[in-house]
């Protein structure tokens, strides 16, 4: 743990990323609450997250096979700047009455357009500055105090809105956002790898894919967290009417209630952290989506708020425990040259399902009702990992011979 935070480049790292996600935190809460408070529509609820996604899902088929040929911390730092300054619009129209919910959806348009572009880069990133030893800390550390800070922004967000109203979340989001940006500007050298390849995307992103074809467990595992994001992703937008309609609750209740996934996230990060490396991958990766799955379904039922909110952070520790392990088993696999692109396939497939999710979701709810469409995405959710451990790809889990042979058989496979 010592020499983690005697790497300059992780620290200044860890640093950015802490302050990006309380950001990220702090945009999701305002973006959600200003659209239901200018319509009160489900399905407004859902297509602002359409909004974001739709984009964000483009930007990654298109820009991902160059994520090796460019800056890495550049590209971080740019994500994060230009993240902030999109705020800066409806942190002015607020005060003056005159924020409309176009503005909104262009917001969210262009989020999704720079948000795809930070986390391939970022994991490529880790995966350049720390030993392979060193990795499955490093995750834990990251991660853990991402979810901490995230955890955060909730309910601080719920707090400042309760009293002040939403701009001093936007004012706070805009800073922390170009805080991060600051950080990432002083790690040493950051990001010295860049591919002196210059292929046509076409090139580069079937060499991408081809990876794929090598470890088909890979690939296989991509489809799985597209299929469960894409419960996940209907669920999410539909929590606040959840909170408020179905809960009785108010704008803290509702911050404290998001924030709850990340208090989860964090315990997953300390559980994973202190021990070992799982010896069964497959078990604690596929049970913890089912695990995930189940406690949606759960709420579907739930009519007290603190068995909601119980739900919730079990939701979040199984979530973290999955990504975790599932971020350290590709570092470990994916040669340096091809991380950038290779990532990018990675949540190319596992976001493919989101935005589909967020319209159909708001969609179920207005004419089913929350409860109905929770239950229905948990039993998806559930299903998808059992038939998972069925299949016999997903042993590949708990291979350890692919480390040692995979930088010589993929650049076979790609010559």
């Amino acid at each position: 743990m010592k020499d983690l935070f005697k790497n300059r480049s992780f620290v200044f790292l860890w640093m950015a990323q802490g302050a990006s996600g309380l950001a990220q935190t702090f945009a999701a809460f305002i973006l959600s609450w200003l659209v239901y408070g200018l319509t009160g529509s489900k399905v407004a609820m859902g297509s602002i997250w359409v909004a974001y996604m739709a984009p964000s899902i483009t930007v990654q088929l298109l820009a991902g096979p160059y994520l090796d040929r460019w800056n890495r911390r550049r590209v971080m730092i740019f994500s994060q700047w230009t993240r902030a300054a999109i705020f800066v619009a409806p942190a002015v129209l607020y005060p003056l009455g005159l924020l409309e919910l176009w503005h909104l959806y262009t917001v969210s348009v262009i989020l999704g357009s720079v948000d795809p572009l930070f986390s391939p880069s970022s994991m490529a990133f880790v995966a350049e500055i720390l030993p392979r030893e060193h990795l499955m800390k490093g995750n834990s550390i990251l991660e853990g105090t991402a979810q901490a800070l995230m955890l955060a922004g909730p309910a601080l967000g719920g707090l400042l809105v309760t009293f002040f109203g939403a701009a001093p979340v936007l004012g706070s989001l805009i800073f922390f956002l170009a805080l991060a940006g600051v950080l990432l500007c002083l790690i040493p050298g950051g990001g010295r790898h860049q591919s002196k390849q210059k292929e046509t995307w076409f090139v580069q992103f079937r060499e991408g894919l081809q990876f794929f074809r090598c470890y088909p467990v890979l690939f296989w595992v991509g489809i799985v967290l597209m299929l469960t994001n894409f419960s996940h992703s209907a669920a999410f937008p539909m929590y606040l009417p959840f909170v408020l309609e179905e809960l009785q609750g108010n704008a803290f209740q509702y911050g404290l209630f998001t924030s709850a996934f990340s208090v989860g996230m964090v315990l997953g990060s300390i559980v994973t952290g202190i021990l070992k490396e799982p010896g069964d991958r497959r078990k604690v990766m596929l049970g913890s989506l089912f695990a995930s799955g189940l406690l949606l379904e759960s709420l579907g039922w739930q009519y007290t708020y603190a068995l909601a909110l119980a739900a919730v952070l079990g939701m979040g520790f199984f979530s973290l425990t999955f990504t975790i392990n599932n971020t350290t088993f590709y570092q470990r696999r994916v040669p340096e040259n091809l991380r950038g692109r290779v990532f990018a396939v990675r949540i190319l497939l596992a976001q493919a399902g989101s935005p589909v999710g967020a319209a159909l979701g708001g969609v179920f709810a207005e004419f089913l009702g929350v409860r109905v469409l929770f239950m229905m995405l948990g039993a998806l959710a559930v299903l998808v990992p059992a038939a998972a451990w069925l299949s016999p790809v997903f042993r590949q889990l708990n291979d350890t011979h692919i480390i040692q042979d995979l930088s010589h058989s993929s650049a076979r496979h790609l010559e």
